[in-house]
């Protein structure tokens, strides 16, 4: 083997053992509060003291007897109009790895894509250069929790679902993310732990025939505490009518804004 080859094989070697560190890094481990024989928290009283420097998030966990209490503060302001666009989206995996087969998502409604739609270009909502956490409660109204295939779809009300989310601003008018959710909900490994990712939506969602989100489910699971989530009245997966043909399905600069993805775990 001369010179030259012995150097690409050696290059070569250095590239898989690159791919293979990367691989097997270890995400963070978040130590969740434990609120065991308290009541429902105020999520300004959970600390927010785990932070993703790269995608300049701090995020705070909790849980007591029933519920578990989830917080996120972003503070990069540029990927706001992207959460406006595309959502967010809250995944677990108890696995402790990066799957994506539970997820909550939390997005626009039919009526609102279509109405983004036949504009041909990204909404600005009222608010949009003001309270940013008051214009994407009136936006993203639509949630979706996907166990594993098994979908329960509703429009955001508070104390009326067992799942809870809402969108907030602290003093420095950062955006603060508030999650409520029922412990029975989350899929748990023997060690009371599961990985945890959030991300941004995706910038073009897709439409059915009807109008819809396609592959969403309008029919409740029953698996909320309290009955709750079996509240469901007939689910909410219908919009006004099909999308117009030849109207603009993506909408434009999606792409211009950033995008998050940032993935942790968590110990109960």
């Amino acid at each position: 083997m001369n010179l030259l080859n012995r150097r690409s094989v050696k290059m070569i070697g250095y590239i898989f053992l690159s791919l293979f560190s990367f691989s097997c890094a270890k995400i963070p481990v978040y130590q969740s509060q434990n609120l065991s024989g308290q009541p429902t928290p105020e999520f300004s009283a959970i600390p927010t003291t785990h932070f993703d420097k790269k995608n300049n998030i701090r995020y705070g966990v909790a849980v007591n007897d029933t519920n578990f209490f989830f917080t996120a503060t972003l503070s990069d302001r540029t990927i706001y109009p992207r959460i406006m666009r595309s959502g967010l989206n809250l995944y677990f995996d108890p696995q402790g790895k990066k799957s994506k087969k539970y997820a909550l998502k939390i997005e626009r409604s039919p009526d609102q894509l279509n109405r983004q739609n036949l504009q041909g270009r990204p909404m600005q909502e009222p608010g949009m250069n003001g309270n940013i956490a008051a214009a994407i409660n009136s936006t993203l109204k639509k949630v979706t929790w996907d166990a594993n295939g098994e979908e329960f779809t509703f429009y955001r009300s508070p104390h009326l679902y067992a799942i809870e989310v809402n969108f907030t601003t602290n003093q420095y008018n950062e955006l603060v993310l508030e999650l409520q959710m029922p412990l029975k909900e989350i899929p748990l490994a023997g060690d009371h732990t599961f990985s945890a990712g959030l991300e941004t939506g995706s910038s073009s969602p897709s439409m059915n025939g009807s109008g819809s989100m396609s592959g969403n489910s309008g029919s409740g699971r029953g698996r909320g505490s309290g009955g709750g989530m079996g509240r469901m009245p007939g689910g909410g997966g219908g919009g006004r009518g099909g999308q117009m043909k030849g109207m603009q399905q993506h909408p434009a600069g999606t792409s211009s804004s950033s995008a998050v993805s940032s993935w942790f775990k968590v110990a109960l």
